[in-house]
This record gives structure tokens, sequence and C-alpha cells, in this order.
């Protein structure tokens, strides 16, 4: 057995990463590359990798927000021999799979709990000779550790080929969240963003014509849900306080949200709010609605750009976290969207950012979006020098 991509991601929290993978293995599918998906993460129902083979490693999870403590799918702490025997299953994985490309999601830029199994397999990749790529968004989170940039910089130069950064540098270079960035200027290639074609699937022109007639209710989504309550408890709270009071509202909830947790909210909804876990038609629920209120995730972002859907995001920014902050406020000072931050989320603030919402008038900003493609292309020419 054999294949073209060999792609490895492992989500810790949110399922972010592990939906923009998933959209970049739908797109080699698509080119005609043989793919083998390694998710690391707790499983996600309705992950769409059609057309490649999917590998579910024994799954971990990050423990809380630190990020520190990892987790298997009981709730145990994962231990050296837990770990030995999860990087043994990957790296017969992957010599099973003989792969033209190796592609990593964020290591070395992020993932470092997850030395004990990428080390040895950058290392078999080196002993096979296959490229090693690495595939990151368009804002890393500040390193505020003395030494990590410096340590992910010798670790580029050292062991990743190329490094495809899913951004449009017009909008946001990387150098600008990773300063040191400007020293591997020779292994970066920015891609666009990856955004799922079914994000597209209504004609901008048909859009514009009459944007708002078809519309109707709010659309909360809170990504994986694993740090989705402060928003869904604010958002049953506001709905009675602001003038969309009388449409319909749908609050999503992902499945890392436990169940206990979940049937509360549902038992103390309001009426006209429907509660339910994610949807894989959302994409298309913000072509339909009115207002979206959601975190400030990379997915949810394009997505809400691509359906041209008045938006209020409230970033993630727990154990100093950027990244969703950072994207959020530099959209809207481009008048695309409103922000609520995570300090000032209270019922009142969120009803008064939803009817101030309604009455701005929204911008525009032009983003490259063809990163499915892009990246897939790169990664085919790369097999064929090889030849």
């Amino acid at each position: 057995m054999s294949c073209d991509v060999f792609l490895y991601v492992q989500h810790l929290l949110g399922i972010g990463h592990l939906r923009r993978a998933s959209v970049l293995a739908r797109s080699f599918h698509q080119a005609g590359l043989e793919v083998t998906f390694v998710s690391g993460g707790r499983p996600v129902p309705h992950l769409n990798v059609t057309g490649a083979r999917f590998i579910q490693l024994p799954s971990l999870h990050a423990a809380d927000n630190s990020f520190k403590i990892l987790e298997d799918e009981s709730g145990q702490i994962v231990d050296e021999k837990w770990k030995s025997a999860r990087s043994e299953i990957l790296l017969r994985a992957f010599r099973e799979a003989k792969p033209k490309v190796l592609l990593l999601e964020m290591f070395p830029f992020g993932r470092r709990q997850m030395r004990f199994e990428l080390d040895p397999l950058i290392a078999l990749a080196k002993e096979m000779s296959v490229p090693v790529l690495t595939s990151v968004r368009d804002i890393l989170t500040t390193h505020k550790t003395p030494g990590k940039s410096e340590w992910i910089i010798k670790r580029v130069k050292t062991d990743i080929d190329h490094v495809l950064v899913h951004g449009d540098p017009r909008f946001i270079p990387l150098e600008d969240s990773f300063p040191l960035a400007n020293q591997i200027t020779d292994k970066i290639i920015y891609t666009g963003y990856v955004l799922d074609s079914l994000s597209v699937s209504t004609p901008k022109s048909k859009r514009n014509s009459d944007n708002s007639s078809h519309r109707k209710g709010v659309l909360v989504s809170a990504g994986g849900g694993a740090v989705a309550l402060p928003l869904a408890e604010t958002v049953l709270a506001a709905k009675a306080l602001c003038s969309l009071n009388n449409v319909p509202w749908l609050l999503l909830l992902g499945d890392n949200l436990p169940e206990s947790d979940f049937h509360d909210l549902v038992s103390r909804a309001p009426k006209g709010l429907i509660i339910e876990r994610n949807r894989p038609d959302f994409p298309t629920l913000l072509t339909q609605a009115q207002l979206s209120i959601s975190q400030a995730g990379y997915n949810t972002i394009l997505e809400t750009l691509a359906a041209e859907t008045p938006a209020i995001v409230v970033p993630f920014a727990a154990e100093g976290q950027s990244e969703q902050t950072t994207r959020a406020e530099l959209l809207a000072a481009r008048g695309v969207l409103q922000i609520l931050m995570e300090r000032d989320l209270t019922p009142s603030a969120l009803a008064t950012a939803i009817d101030q919402c309604l009455a701005g008038i929204r911008g525009d900003i032009a983003l490259d979006m063809k990163g499915a493609e892009k990246s897939t292309s790169f990664i085919k020419e790369l097999i064929q020098k090889q030849g």
C-alpha cells in the first residue's frame, strides 16, 4: 500500500484544526491524490474526509484551557507507556502508507506536547526521504515563553521543507503574529484561506441582488463546544432583551460540551430558541440567517464572510490566547463584523450589540479564499517533481 499525502492532525480543545485539515484532504482527493488522514483527537461526528483513508489514533485531549495536561478518552492523564504505544501505532501506519509527502498540522509552531510521537515520525520521514510540510493558519498564538520562538525557527530550518500558511499576506502576514518568520521566508508558501466549498454554494451575485429578504432568524455557534458555556448562557438571557426576540433562534453546540450541560441548557431555553448539536449544514444555515453570533475561530469567520451574514463575534481569549482576538479586531476595524470581548460578555451587552449590528452598515473585504486549491496544486507539483 502507498499513498501520496500522509496528513497528521491533533486537535486538543477546539475542532478548527481538524475541520481545516478535512477540507484539505477532500481537495487533495478531488485532485486525484491518495490521502491517509490521521487524527489524534476526540472523534468528531460528521467529519467529512471523503476519499481519504482515515486512521483514528487512541484519542487524547487537553484537560483545560492551559493545554498543559493531556488526557485519554476516559479522562485519565496519559503516561509514558501510553504515549509510547500510540507512537508505535502512528509509525506503523506511516511505514504501511509509504507516502510521498508528510503534512503536519501546526508543528513545530504548535503541538509541542506531541513531540513524543512527532519527533520519531519526522525522523522516519527523513529516513524514507519523504518531504515534511507543516500547515498553519494565518495567525499564530503569541509565544511568551523565552526561547520558544527561537526553538520553532530551529526546528523549521532543520526538519521542515515547506510551511503552508493558510492566509492572505495582504490582510495579515505571518510575521505580524510571529516576528521571526522573516528568518524562514524561503520556506513559507502563502496559500490563501482554506474555505469549505459548501460555504460558497450560493453565488455571490445572487446574494447581492437581495441579501436580506430571504433571511430570518439568529444563528448562534460555539465551535467544538469545549468552551461554549459562557456564550450559551449569555445568549439564553439576551434573547428577551433585544429587538430580535420574536424571530427564530438556533444555538449550535459542539460535541465536546458534556451531555449534562447540553441537556441543562435545552431545559432552560426560552421560547423560540432551539438548541442542537453542531450540524454539517452550518454554512447553508449561515446564508439563511439574518444575524450570526459566534466565537471568532478561523473556519467560522471565513464561512460567515462568505455568506455575507451580519455578525457579532466573541473571541476565545482564555489563558493568553490571542489568535481569535487579533483576527476579529482586524475585521472589526474594516467594518465587516462587530466584536464583543469575553470580559464584556453580559446579556445586556450582547443585546445592545445585536441592535447595533442590525442598524450598522457593513464594510467589505476581499480575501484570497483559494487556500485548499492552492495547497493542493503546490503538493501535487511537489510530488510530480519527485518523479
